[in-house]
C-alpha cells in the first residue's frame, strides 16, 4: 500500500463496527475480521473497543496525510477505524470534558501492542505541537526501553518483557508539557535463562556485535560471539530476525544514552555492569563438591574479569558466592554453601544487577523528560493522557507465578473494562429513559477478591507461607485449596497431585498453574554478603544501585529511619504497583485497544482461524459485545426506522402516519408490523429491540419487496443504461484531466500512458478532446528532445569528469546544468572541477616553492662564508668573556643560597600558622565533645539523683535512646523504651551474619530478608514515636521497690512489644566495639575514631569529669 493512502474499507456491505452488526457470535466476528484483513482493513471497531490485527507487513496508514485526516475530522465515527481515531477521541474528550484520559492496549506477545501504542503517541505529539526538545526526548528513549526491556521470543522478534504506562502531561491549552514512564514486572528470569529459539535482552547482543574490539577488551569480554556466554548460549545466538540488526541497535543505543546524559565514566560503568552479568554466567562450580561449593579452575578468568568490571577486590567474589559467616553461640563461624546455593547466589546477583540497572535507566529517562519541558507552554499540568501497554492474558502448557501475575493484572483491567462498557450501555438507557432495573451483567469481582483479599486471598496466603518456618510450595497449595477449593473459582488441577498446583477459572477460561518454586520466586532472595560486596564496589553506578536510602547516614539533625521487618515479596510489590495503576486509571476516561495476531507464523496475508478464535476468547471482546447489547441490544433512531419501514409495500401507512410526532409514528408503525410490546422499548429519540427482533423485521421487509421485484428490475435496467452513459462521460473527463495533469509534468512514460488511456476512453473522438490529445503528443515530442539533449550533455559531462581538462569540464558543467541534468551528476562534476583546480593550484605552488629553494641555496652559500668569519670572531669573544661569566655564576650562587634560607624561614612560619589553626580546630572539636559528654553525664547524674534506675546500664540506655532518635532533654520519660529494648530476648528466625568487610547484618532464615539494623530497631522506634505523639515525653516515675523506671501500664511487665522477639545489644558492630573500648579505657566518650586513635585524650577527659 502506498504511503499516505487512507485506511481501506472492504465495501458498503461490510461494517467497520461489530457493535452495529446483527449477530455477535464468535463465528460471525471471526468471518468479519478475516474479510477485513484480506482487504488490508486491519482495524475494526467493536463497540467502544478497537481491534487491531497485526498484518506482519508494512502498511501505509501512518503518514502525515492520515494524521491530518483524523485531526481535521468533524465526526470520528464517520472515519475508518484507526489507532489515530482512538488517540483523537481521547484528546478531544480531554479538551471538551476536562478529564484525564487513558488508553489501555493489550494483547498477546507479537500482537503489535508496542507499535499501536507508538502510533497513538505519534498522533498525540502531532496534534499537540510538541517542542523539538521534548519530541527528541520522547522519541529518544525508545531504543533504551527496547534494548534493555525487549527480547526475541518464539512469538515475537521484539517482545516487550514488561508492562509500561506512559503518561503525557498536558497544560490548559492542550499542549504536551512533559511525560513520565512507569514499568511493571520486568521478566528477570530471562537474564539468566532463555529457551530454545529465544534470546535474552537485546542489549547483550548489541554490545557484543556493535562495540569496538577495544571496548570489548576493556570490558574483559573474551569473545564477541554470544555462544561464548552461558546465559546466552542456551537460546538463539543469531540476529533477532527483525529489520534492525544488533549493530544498528548499538548505534541507536549510543545516541539515545548520550541524550539521557549517559556519558564518559557513567556510560563506561553502565556497560561494565552488562559485561559483569555475562561474565557471572560463565562462573561454574565444581560438580563434585555438592556440599561445599568451589569455583572451577577453568572459571578463574571469568571470575577475575567479573571482579575487574564490577570494581570488586580480587578474590572477594568467589568467597561471597560460596561461603557465609554466621553467628553460632558467641562466635562467627564461616559456613560452606552447597553447590545449588552457590549457583542460586550467582544467578540472583546477575538478575539483581540487571533489574536494578533497568530501574535506574527508567529513572534517568523520567529525569530527562522532566527537564525537557515544553518551552512554548511553561504552565502547570492540567490533564494527562496515559497509554498502558501491558501483557495480554497468557495460557501456556505450563503456567507458573509469572503467568498468575500477568493474568491477575488482566483481571484487574478487565474489571475496569466491564465497568466502563456497562456504564456506557446504562448511560444510553438512562438518556433514552429506558428502565434497566432488570438488566444484569457478569463481572469478575469475586475472582479478584479471591486473589487479593487482605488475609485470605491467594496472594496473602503465598506471602504468609513465605515467612512460615519450613514453609513449602506444597503447604501453600494445600492452604489455597482449603480456603478456596469449594468456591468454584479455584479448582483441582487435573493430571497432577493435589499439592502440585491448581486451576483458576479466569474470565478468559480455565488456567492450570503448577506451584513448584513459587515461594522462592516470591522471595527472590539475594545473599546479604553479595549486597555488601556491591556496596563497596569501585564502580560508582553499581554502588549506587545497591545502596538503599535507608543505608545512607542521615543528615545532621535528622532522625535515623529504620527499615521495617515486614516481609514484602515480589507479588506484594507488584500488587501495590497494580493498585496504584488501577487507581490512576479509575480517575480517567478509558479507551481500549485489543491487539490480535493474524497467525502464529508471523507471516503476512495469512489468517489462522484458531489463532483469532483463541484471542477472541482471551481478550473479552465477545463478552464486551454481549454486555453492550444486554437487554435491548439493537437500536435505531426514530427517523431511520420510519424511513426504512414506512415504505414497505402493503402496509399503506405512509400518508396515515405522516402528521404524527416521531415517537407516535414509530409506535403506530410497530403496531401495524405486529411487534409485541415486550420485544421493544421506545426512548426519547431511539427505539430499542430485543435480540433478533430487528433482523426479523428486515426479513419481512425484503419478502414484501420481492413482490414488486419485476417492476423494480425494469426500471433498474433503464437506470443502468443512463448510469452507463454518465459513467462513460465521467471516465472520459477523468482520462482527459489525467492526461492534462501528466502533460504538466516531465514524466514521458506517464504522459504516454495517459494519452493511451485518453484514446482508449475516446477523448479524441470529439474536437476539443482531439486538440488536447494532439497537444499532449507535441508535449511528448518536446520532452523526448529535452531528454535526448540532457543525455548528450550528461555523456559529455561524464567524459569531462574522466579527463583532466579544467576548461572542458567547465563547459560541460554549464551545458549539463542548462539541460536540468541529474543533480547528483552535477555535484560530482563540481567536486571533480574543484579537485582539478585544487591540483592545479598545488602544482603552481610547488613550482614556486622549488624556485624559492634554488634562490635560497645560492644565498646560503654566500651566507656560509660570512658565518665562518663570524664564528672566528665569536670564539675569540667567548674566550675573553669566560672569566667574567665565571665570576657572575659565583655571585648568583651566593644569591640563591640567601633566597633559599629566606624561603625555609617563610615555610617554617606557614607551618607554624597551620599547626596553630589545626590545634584550634581540634580544641573546638574537643570542646564540643566535652560539652556533649558533660550533658550526658549531667543527665545520668540527674537520673541517679532522682533515684531513677534501669534494668540495663544507665549509660547503655542513654546511648540506645540517642540511637533511636530520642532527644534526652525532652524524652526522659520515654527512656523505658530503650531499657526494654536492651532487655528483649534474641530474635527468632533471624541469623546474625558477618559481611566480607566485617560489618554485621541480619538475615531471616526463612524469607532470606536482609536487614542492616537489629530486627527490632524499627518496632521500638515506632513505639517511641507513638508514645511521643501521645505526649508521654515527660519523666514518669512510678513507685517500685527498687526505684526503677517502668513502662506505662499497657506494657505491664512485658519485656518486649507486639513484634517478633529480638535481643542482645542492639545497634551495629560499631556500637559493640564502642562499648568494649569505653570499658577498657574507662570513659564515656562516644566517638569511635577518637577512641581508637587518641585513647589517652579520652582517658584524660574522663578523669576530669569524674
Amino acid at each position: 500500500m502506498a504511503d499516505g493512502a487512507l485506511p481501506r474499507e472492504p465495501g458498503a456491505s461490510d461494517t467497520p463496527d461489530l457493535g452495529q452488526a446483527d449477530t455477535i457470535d464468535a463465528g460471525f466476528v471471526l468471518d468479519k475480521l478475516r474479510t477485513r484483513h484480506a482487504h488490508d482493513a486491519i482495524y475494526t471497531r467493536c463497540g467502544s473497543v478497537l481491534i487491531a490485527v497485526n498484518p506482519y507487513k508494512r502498511m501505509g496508514l501512518f503518514s502525515e496525510a492520515v494524521l491530518a485526516q483524523y485531526k481535521n475530522a468533524h465526526s470520528l465515527p464517520a472515519e475508518p477505524p484507526h489507532t489515530f481515531e482512538i488517540a483523537s477521541a481521547a484528546h478531544r474528550a480531554m479538551i471538551h470534558n476536562g478529564r484525564s484520559q487513558a488508553i489501555i492496549v493489550s494483547g498477546e506477545s507479537g500482537a503489535g501492542k508496542t507499535e499501536s501504542a507508538r502510533h497513538m503517541m505519534l498522533y498525540l505529539r502531532y496534534v499537540s505541537n510538541t517542542s523539538p526538545e521534548l519530541e527528541t526526548r520522547l522519541y529518544g528513549s525508545d531504543p533504551i526501553t527496547e534494548g534493555f526491556g525487549c527480547a526475541k521470543t518464539v512469538r515475537n522478534d521484539n517482545s516487550s518483557r514488561m508492562g509500561k504506562f506512559t503518561a503525557l502531561n498536558f497544560d490548559p491549552s492542550a499542549r504536551i508539557q512533559g511525560a513520565s514512564l512507569n514499568t511493571y514486572l520486568l521478566e528477570k528470569t530471562r537474564v539468566t535463562q532463555c529457551g530454545p529459539g529465544e534470546r535474552s535482552y537485546h542489549c547483550f547482543y548489541a554490545l557484543l556485535r556493535g562495540a569496538s574490539p577495544a571496548l570489548l577488551k576493556q570490558l574483559r569480554l573474551p569473545s564477541a560471539e554470544p555462544s561464548a556466554y552461558a546465559y546466552l548460549a542456551g537460546g538463539h545466538t543469531g540476529e533477532s530476525g527483525g529489520e534492525r540488526t544488533d549493530k544498528m541497535l548499538w548505534a541507536e543505543l549510543e545516541t539515545a544514552l548520550a541524550a539521557q546524559a549517559w556519558e564518559g565514566a557513567a556510560l563506561q560503568e553502565l556497560w561494565q555492569l552488562i559485561a559483569g552479568v555475562l561474565l557471572l554466567g560463565n562462573v561454574r562450580f565444581d560438580a563434585a563438591n555438592t556440599d561445599a561449593a568451589a569455583v572451577e579452575g577453568s572459571s578463574a578468568p571469568s571470575v577475575a574479569g567479573c571482579e575487574a568490571v564490577l570494581g570488586l577486590q580480587q578474590g572477594s567474589l568467589a568467597k561471597a558466592l560460596t561461603k557465609r559467616k554466621l553467628k553460632v553461640g558467641g562466635d562467627m563461624v564461616e559456613k560452606d554453601l552447597s553447590l545449588v546455593a552457590a549457583g542460586d547466589n550467582r544467578d540472583a546477583l546477575a538478575k539483581a544487577i540487571y533489574s536494578k540497572l533497568f530501574d535506574r535507566l527508567i529513572v534517568q529517562i523520567n529525569r530527562a523528560l522532566a527537564e525537557a519541558r515544553n518551552i512554548y507552554s511553561p504552565r502547570a499540568t492540567a490533564h494527562v493522557i496515559g497509554i498502558v501497554d501491558i501483557f495480554g492474558f497468557e495460557i501456556f502448557e505450563k503456567n507458573s507465578l509469572e503467568q498468575l501475575c500477568i493474568n491477575f493484572a488482566n483481571e484487574k483491567l478487565q474489571a475496569l473494562f466491564t465497568k466502563t462498557v456497562f456504564a456506557e450501555t446504562m448511560r444510553a438507557y438512562s438518556e433514552e429513559g429506558i428502565d434497566a432495573a432488570d438488566i444484569s451483567y457478569t463481572d469478575n469481582g469475586a475472582l479478584i477478591q479471591t486473589l487479593e483479599a487482605p488475609n485470605t486471598g491467594l496472594l496473602a496466603i503465598l506471602s504468609e507461607e513465605c515467612v512460615v518456618p519450613k514453609g513449602s510450595d506444597e503447604g501453600f497449595t494445600e492452604k489455597v485449596m482449603a480456603q478456596h477449593g469449594k468456591g468454584g473459582i479455584i479448582v483441582r488441577m487435573k493430571g497432577v497431585g493435589p499439592k502440585d498446583g491448581f486451576g483458576i477459572n479466569h474470565f478468559a477460561g480455565l488456567v492450570n498453574y503448577g506451584t513448584r518454586a513459587w515461594l522462592d520466586k516470591n522471595k527472590d532472595p539475594l545473599n546479604g554478603d553479595l549486597v555488601v560486596l556491591m556496596q563497596f564496589s569501585d564502580n560508582e553506578l553499581l554502588k549506587e544501585l545497591f545502596t538503599e536510602p535507608a543505608d545512607v547516614a542521615p543528615a545532621a539533625g535528622d532522625r535515623k529511619k529504620f527499615k521495617s521487618t515486614k516481609f514484602k515479596g515480589v507479588t506484594d510489590t507488584f500488587s501495590a504497583q497494580l493498585t496504584d495503576l488501577v487507581g490512576t486509571l479509575d480517575k480517567c476516561d478509558l479507551h481500549f485497544v485489543r491487539c490480535f495476531k493474524s497467525n502464529d507464523q508471523k507471516k503476512p496475508d495469512l489468517v489462522e482461524d484458531a489463532v483469532i478464535t483463541r484471542q477472541l476468547n482471551t481478550s473479552g471482546v465477545l463478552d464486551a459485545l454481549r454486555v453492550a447489547r444486554t437487554g435491548f441490544p439493537d437500536r435505531m433512531p426514530f427517523d431511520e426506522f420510519c424511513g426504512n419501514f414506512l415504505v414497505v409495500p402493503g402496509l399503506g401507512t405512509k400518508a396515515e402516519l405522516a402528521g404524527k410526532a416521531p415517537k407516535d409514528r414509530v409506535l403506530a408503525l410497530l403496531q401495524k408490523l405486529g411487534v409485541p410490546g415486550q420485544k421493544f422499548r421506545c426512548g426519547k429519540a431511539r427505539v430499542f429491540f430485543a435480540s433478533g427482533m430487528l433482523e426479523g423485521l428486515r426479513t419481512r421487509r425484503l419478502e414484501m419487496q420481492a413482490k414488486v421485484a419485476v417492476a423494480i428490475q425494469a426500471a433498474g435496467r433503464g437506470h443502468i443504461a443512463r448510469k452507463a452513459a454518465r459513467q462513460l462521460r465521467r471516465v472520459r473527463e477523468e482520462a482527459l484531466q489525467a492526461m492534462l495533469s501528466a502533460a504538466a509534468q516531465e514524466d514521458v512514460e506517464a504522459l504516454r500512458a495517459a494519452i493511451a488511456d485518453a484514446r482508449a476512453a475516446g477523448v479524441h473522438r470529439y474536437a476539443a478532446g482531439e486538440a488536447s490529445v494532439a497537444g499532449a503528443e507535441e508535449r511528448v515530442a518536446a520532452l523526448v528532445a529535452e531528454l535526448r539533449a540532457r543525455r548528450e550533455a550528461e555523456g559529455a559531462l561524464e567524459k569531462a569528469i574522466g579527463a583532466a581538462d579544467i576548461a572542458e569540464l567547465e563547459v560541460a558543467l554549464q551545458r549539463a546544468a542548462g539541460c536540468k541534468s541529474d543533480r547528483a551528476l552535477l555535484e560530482r562534476g563540481e567536486r571533480r572541477l574543484a579537485t582539478l583546480k585544487e591540483e592545479e593550484k598545488r602544482r603552481k605552488e610547488e613550482e614556486a616553492r622549488l624556485a624559492e629553494i634554488k634562490r635560497k641555496n645560492v644565498a646560503a652559500a654566500a651566507e656560509a662564508e660570512k658565518k665562518v668569519a663570524e664564528e672566528r670572531r665569536k670564539r675569540e669573544a667567548e674566550m675573553a668573556s669566560r672569566d667574567a661569566a665565571l665570576v657572575k655564576q659565583q655571585t648568583e650562587a651566593k644569591l640563591r643560597q640567601k633566597e633559599a634560607r629566606e624561603l625555609i624561614k617563610q615555610q617554617s612560619r606557614i607551618q607554624e600558622e597551620a599547626e596553630t589553626a589545626d590545634a584550634e580546630s581540634i580544641r573546638r572539636s574537643v570542646a564540643e565533645e566535652e560539652e556533649a559528654t558533660q550533658r550526658a553525664i549531667e543527665e545520668e547524674e540527674e537520673l541517679e539523683a532522682d533515684g531513677v534506675r534501669f534494668r540495663s546500664g544507665t549509660e547503655d540506655v542513654l546511648e540506645y535512646a540517642v540511637y533511636l532518635g530520642m532527644d534526652l532533654r525532652e524524652d526522659v520519660g520515654l527512656l523505658w523504651i530503650a531499657d526494654q529494648a536492651l532487655q528483649a530476648d534474641d530474635p527468632e528466625g533471624w541469623d546474625q551474619c558477618e559481611s566480607p568487610n566485617g560489618d554485621l547484618y541480619y538475615m531471616h532464615e526463612v524469607t532470606k530478608q536482609v536487614l542492616w539494623q537489629h530486627p527490632l530497631d524499627y518496632q521500638y522506634q515506632q513505639l517511641y514515636l507513638e508514645e511521643k505523639k501521645k505526649g508521654q515525653g515527660k519523666l514518669d516515675r512510678r513507685g517500685s521497690s527498687n526505684g526503677a523506671v517502668v513502662a506505662p501500664p499497657k506494657h505491664g511487665g512485658s519485656r518486649g512489644i507486639d513484634a517478633p522477639p529480638a535481643g542482645g545489644p542492639v545497634g551495629s558492630s560499631d556500637d559493640a566495639l564502642r562499648r568494649v573500648l569505653q570499658q577498657l579505657l574507662g570513659t564515656s566518650h562516644t566517638e569511635l575514631k577518637r577512641l581508637l586513635t587518641e585513647p589517652a585524650t579520652c582517658r584524660a577527659r574522663s578523669s576530669r569529669h569524674a
